[in-house]
């Protein structure tokens, strides 16, 4: 029972044998998924009608960032990593002129990959900062659908005729034992999309159209890594 123990306290305290990055050296981590949910509710009016336009909605999202990388040479590391997320919405809309109510609904999956390289410059026993240079490419299509209270409805297809981002970032691992790390970094990244959307009504003819953006952003990320050493099993 004491050696049970005297292991368990050996595993939870950190380790003064700070987590190496040496070449052949693999590790696995995410950073912390993002989920957030939000509810809302408004109320529009103009001064040329007394109409009062409202609506209501509620939203949700997740997301989660796993990786993998190899040490390619002692500090340098070379990687994957992937980025998987979902999004939903659902509105109500109505009006004080007209006792027909609409609702939209509309759902997104996204999905990017892509290449990163990592450089740990040095530091204390336990602690390291890094550069960190990544680019990824997505696919985010999505739905959404549209009804009303008196039968009419419509939908909406996305279609991403391509979606890629890219970015460098500064940051700091704290290794809490030879085998696990915590960091945190911040960077600025930019990114270009091009979508086009398919929209068909259940009368009528549809149309469809095309946005382009672009973005500037700057990403903040905390997250944990298992340092795998390639000298140990």
């Amino acid at each position: 029972m004491k050696r049970v123990i005297l292991l368990a306290l050996l595993i939870a305290t950190p380790s003064l044998a700070n987590a190496q990055v040496k070449k052949g050296d693999l590790f696995l981590g995410t950073s912390l998924g993002s989920s957030s949910g939000t509810s809302s509710t408004s109320e529009t009016s103009y001064s040329n009608t007394p109409t009062v336009y409202k609506s209501t909605g509620n939203s949700y999202s997740i997301s989660l960032n796993p990786y993998v990388g190899w040490c390619v040479r002692d500090d340098l590391a070379l990687g994957a990593a992937v980025s998987v997320g979902y999004y939903r919405s659902k509105s109500e809309s109505s009006n004080t002129s007209s006792t027909a109510t609409s609702s939209s609904t509309y759902t997104q999956p996204s999905y990017y990959i892509g290449p990163f390289a990592r450089y740990y410059m040095s530091g204390s026993g336990k602690g390291r900062a890094f550069v960190h240079l990544n680019a990824q490419y997505g696919l985010a299509s999505g739905n959404s659908k549209s009804e009303t209270s008196t039968g009419a409805s419509s939908k909406t297809t996305t279609k991403p005729q391509h979606d890629w981002n890219a970015g460098v970032a500064l940051g700091y691992e704290v290794f809490l034992s030879s085998w696990v790390g915590a960091y945190g970094s911040i960077g600025v990244n930019y990114g270009s999309s091009e979508t086009t959307y398919e929209y068909r009504p259940s009368t009528g003819a549809g149309y469809d159209y095309t946005s382009k953006y672009n973005r500037t952003y700057y990403p903040l990320n905390v997250g944990f890594q298992v340092h795998l050493p390639a000298d140990r099993k």
